[in-house]
């Protein structure tokens, strides 16, 4: 099978960046996911041929690394391409690249095919054709999906947060509007909860220059979640999302 990357083009709206800023992690999260829903279809292995099959997609962990986010009004183009298989892990490439053609963020994505009967994932390279992936480099060398430093984040917090270094940013209960295909939240909420946890007067610039999430377990509307954050001494920073006591979701994040 050969196959191609897929392109997408955008105009950057108001809504995209909030106040006078830059592309919010929220949108990057968003274009990035569309255009490889996108492409899987094209490819025959998106959600309604899955779903088919008693199967479905699911985004586990993600690595963004930024240069510069476009403004209002910028045209830029989503470039995205599956990377092959590695364990438990069907891998995708991601780019954004401004009217120019010149690379302004990248990413990996790692997912899951989900079995929905059995409750676990499948080996991907069992199901996929070997050929479903294009022979082009990862956009930037040292992307590396996954956070798994010995106590960097705990499985669950007991008591109170503080306690353990974690400083709570705010709560929400899950609405209707946070829903995926899957029935739980969707991933680019995750990236948006887990970014918004850092105070803007810790943020310098506000510019985001590496967004690491692990998409740990799965919330449903109704449920009531807390963020909370904490800044290493490197000035890497840190944030959970929180089911009572449960880490579902963890990034680390670094800022300009």
């Amino acid at each position: 099978m050969s196959i191609q990357a897929l392109e997408t083009e955008h105009i950057i709206r108001g809504y995209d960046c909030g106040y006078a800023g830059p592309l919010q992690p929220f949108a990057l999260a968003n274009f990035f996911q569309e255009a490889a829903g996108e492409h899987a279809e094209k490819l025959g292995v998106g959600m309604e041929a899955l779903y088919s099959l008693g199967r479905t997609w699911m985004l586990s962990r993600i690595d963004i690394e930024i240069e510069r986010l476009p403004r209002t009004g910028e045209q830029v183009v989503v470039r995205t391409w599956p990377f092959g298989t590695e364990r438990i892990f069907a891998m995708r490439c991601m780019e954004l690249l401004d009217s120019q053609g010149r690379r302004m963020a990248g990413a990996l994505y790692d997912y899951f095919i989900y079995d929905i009967k059995l409750g676990r994932p499948l080996r991907p390279e069992r199901i996929l054709d070997p050929g479903l992936r294009v022979d082009k480099p990862l956009p930037y060398a040292d992307l590396s999906p996954g956070l798994h430093e010995p106590g960097l984040f705990p499985a669950e917090l007991t008591g109170d947060p503080r306690d353990a270094g974690w400083k709570q940013a705010f709560s929400l209960d899950v609405a209707s509007h946070h829903i995926d295909n899957n029935g739980h939240v969707n991933n680019a909420h995750y990236v948006n909860w887990l970014s918004d946890a850092i105070p803007p007067e810790e943020r310098g610039s506000g510019q985001a220059k590496r967004i690491k999430v692990d998409f740990v377990s799965q919330a449903v509307r109704g449920e009531h979640l807390a963020a909370c954050w904490r800044k290493s001494e490197s000035g890497i920073f840190h944030s959970i999302i929180l089911r009572d006591t449960q880490v579902i979701a963890r990034a680390s994040t670094r800022w300009e």
